[in-house]
């Protein structure tokens, strides 16, 4: 008798939809799982068969092995499900699975030949019993419906999408279209949540850049996740749509404590103005952030509509408030001094903005939720195995070992960018590119103090609303915020680092919006945007790079692509380029006799190390040379590159300060590295990006190590002592 598979049933609905798609232009593989024991640990592994005529026997004994694992299901839920089940969707995820079944025997009987076969495939003892037993078993309770309509429905929205959806704003960044490296986007991509981004933005010519049978697979992935009686283990994960509602819901109190007497007076004051548009519109704003306020609203109570429902309804008012008349034209033409009332209301509104992007939003109430998968993960893992990294000695390896326990916590749910790609198609919100109006609030993440000066260090996905590939714009409520900087009785000013790609076709739009913005009328001396590449060959050190050991040709070629904008690099005017230069000479002479004992030959991965290592110096001098008031790490959500680097600069100042590391800074370094991620991508960080984080954790240690803490921190301040005017590398790093 066989044994039964080691394939899970949406791996094998995961294979038939890349098989139907299947056009021989390219290896499509099966994965499929196995198991050892290493003394007393059992070590799971996959491995890819790939559809090769040169592996033909394997690769036809893993069709037949798809179609025995779905037969398999499908008598399991004739037998203990098919009686009660009702639900339509349910019925129609068995039929999509047999359609699906259809389409891939058809594509491979095309292909018969390439496989040396004789016998095709749709003439597999396997394929004919699994087709018989679906027609006189299960065929006859199945019905048209779900998810064919779904896809329908979906194509349709996607392509008359009501003007009302349409965003409409000013000072748009249209760029030249740059050669697109491929016009579509496929499950992979989607599975590794890369370029999510591609379901909301249109190509130039206002086509979309996925396909209505990429919808149908990931519709169909996500069902089956759940069905037919699937080993259900207790899911660690199954309450993050809670956790996510109690965010805006302590977002909500935030936004209100911010107003302080504000919102008093206008509720006394200012609402009663009669037949005022604005008026009108922020007061249904407030009602809605007062009721994602209210506990009772919470998920947790069942509430008819939840803290997160009220405040995505505050965010449609507060947008809407931006883009009444009469606040653009108080913004084209400032009311008058003596016009009480209009400075009132815009200070309200601009607060609001303001509080937007500078909240706390609910650190505290994480950081327990954290722990406890962390926790969970240690016991899921092997004792043996979490000890052995011996997490309490050294900074990257409890950093390895937490990850390592993260990492069983996800596999529970492997699916989660799908699910997220998913509820956004469902809810109709995938008409333009808006990470603030799609579940990604900003959040506040540290204070850099130095000389008496306090630096607010804040996460922000790029404030961009996007349309179309080759157009961007600043969202307004990011210009609300540099408003309320612009008002202030003492000006403030903030830095984003765009850590965006502007070489690349998906997001130079993005950049240019940005560094445009610095010189936008009214907002010059509000904000300054630095793009540093974070995407490039040279920064992978890939192509022409790889091969290049010599520490001298390696920074001869960084200090050169450095000061090349059409590098992926931009500094302000505001900037000398002369002082620029000077910079690096001195941060590369530092960096290479502190942390690579001025080694002549660096590897790859150490090169990569230094880039990351001086980008991070590179952030405090322009902290020192723009002084800002707060600072953003900005990728394209805040979730992966600019959190890494948040990260990064947080262990770095914490350790030249040599400061006592306790629990708190642990817990406070695992929310940074995780709960963005995970309530905005329901995933991890990406692990490209989290083994860059961890590798150049362990340069920096190690030269820690080598030289002792008093030393390591003395080394660093006297190596950089001519490169910075103040004292900002003795800055104290503070959580709140």
């Amino acid at each position: 008798m066989a044994t039964q598979s080691n394939l899970s049933l949406v791996e094998v609905v995961e294979t038939l939809s890349c098989i139907a798609d299947l056009e021989f232009d390219g290896d499509i593989g099966i994965a499929r799982k196995h198991e050892m024991v290493l003394g007393n640990e059992k070590i799971s592994y996959k491995t890819i068969h790939w559809l090769h005529k040169n592996e033909t026997s394997s690769t036809v004994n893993l069709v037949r092995e798809t179609f025995r694992v779905i037969l398999h299901y499908l008598k399991q839920f004739y037998k203990i499900e098919y009686n009660q089940v009702t639900d339509p969707k349910t019925l129609e995820a068995i039929k999509s699975i047999m359609v699906l079944v259809g389409e891939a025997g058809k594509k491979l009987d095309k292909y018969t030949h390439y496989f040396h076969q004789t016998q095709r495939v749709t003439e597999f003892n396997e394929y004919q019993e699994l087709q018989e037993f679906y027609r006189k078993k299960v065929a006859r309770k199945i019905e048209e419906g779900a998810i064919g309509k779904w896809v329908h429905d979906i194509a349709l929205k996607r392509e008359e999408a009501p003007p009302s959806k349409k965003i409409k704003l000013t000072s748009v960044a249209v760029v030249q279209p740059l050669e697109p490296k491929r016009a579509f986007v496929d499950f992979e991509t989607v599975k590794q949540d890369t370029e999510y981004e591609l379901f909301f933005i249109r190509k130039e010519d206002g086509s979309r850049f996925f396909s209505p049978r990429l919808l149908r697979n990931i519709k169909l992935v996500c069902d089956f996740s759940g069905y037919f009686g699937e080993r259900r283990e207790s899911n660690p994960l199954e309450r993050i749509k809670e956790w996510r509602d109690k965010m805006f819901h302590l977002c909500a109190k935030e936004l209100i404590k911010s107003l302080g007497s504000r919102l008093g007076h206008f509720f006394r004051e200012i609402r009663h103005v009669k037949d005022h548009e604005l008026v009108s519109v922020v007061n249904q704003a407030l009602f809605a952030l007062m009721l994602s306020a209210n506990p009772q609203n919470l998920m947790q109570y069942e509430a008819v509509k939840s803290c997160r429902e009220y405040f995505e309804d505050f965010q449609s008012f507060l947008r809407k408030a931006l883009q009444t008349n009469i606040y653009k034209k108080w913004m084209t033409h400032p009311p008058k001094q003596d016009n009480l009332f209009a400075h009132e209301l815009l200070d309200l509104i601009h607060t609001l903005c303001k509080a937007v992007f500078i909240n706390f939003l609910g650190v505290d109430e994480m950081i327990p939720v954290v722990e406890v998968l962390l926790e969970e993960g240690k016991n899921r893992l092997s004792r043996e195995k979490h000890d052995e990294i011996n997490p309490d000695k050294q900074f990257s390896s409890r950093l390895a070992a937490d990850h390592a326990s993260m990492a069983t916590i996800f596999k529970h749910r492997p699916n989660g960018p799908l699910f997220k790609v998913l509820e956004i198609l469902e809810e109709d919100s995938f008409h333009v590119l808006d990470t603030l109006l799609q579940h990604n609030m900003p959040n506040f993440l540290f204070n850099i103090v130095f000389e008496e000066r306090r630096v607010g260090v804040i996460r922000i996905g790029a404030p961009i609303c996007q349309e179309f590939i080759n157009k961007a714009e600043i969202s307004p409520e990011f210009r609300g915020f540099l408003r309320h900087y612009v008002e202030s009785p003492s000006p403030r000013k903030h830095l984003l680092i765009n850590l965006q790609d502007r070489t690349s076709w998906r997001e130079y739009a993005r950049c240019l919006a940005l560094e445009q913005l610095q010189s936008e009328p009214g907002l010059e001396n509000a904000i300054n945007v630095v793009t540093l590449a974070t995407d490039t060959e040279f920064y992978h050190q890939l192509g022409p790079y790889r091969q290049v050991n010599s520490a001298e040709t390696f920074l001869g070629q960084f200090k050169e692509l450095l000061l090349d904008e059409s590098a992926g690099y931009y500094f302000p005017p505001s900037i000398d380029r002369n002082k620029l230069a000077h910079f690096i000479d001195g941060a590369f002479k530092a960096i290479h006799q502190i942390f690579f004992s001025n080694k002549n030959v660096l590897s790859r991965e150490r090169r990569i190390d230094f880039i990351e290592i001086f980008y991070l110096f590179l952030q405090l001098k322009l902290i020192e040379w723009l002084s800002p008031d707060t600072v953003s790490l900005t990728c394209k959500d805040g979730v992966d590159v600019g959190e890494a680097y948040s990260t990064e600069l947080f262990l770095l100042l914490k350790l030249i300060a040599n400061e006592e590391w306790n629990q708190r800074e642990w817990n406070f370094l695992n929310f940074m590295i995780y709960v963005p991620s995970l309530l905005i991508r329901e995933r991890s960080m990406l692990p490209d990006r989290f083994h860059r984080l961890l590798n150049v954790v362990k340069s920096i240690e190690n030269a820690w190590i080598e030289q002792g803490a008093e030393s390591f921190a003395h080394m660093v301040v006297e190596g950089f002592s001519k490169l910075y005017d103040k004292s900002i590398l003795k800055g104290v790093v503070h959580t709140k």
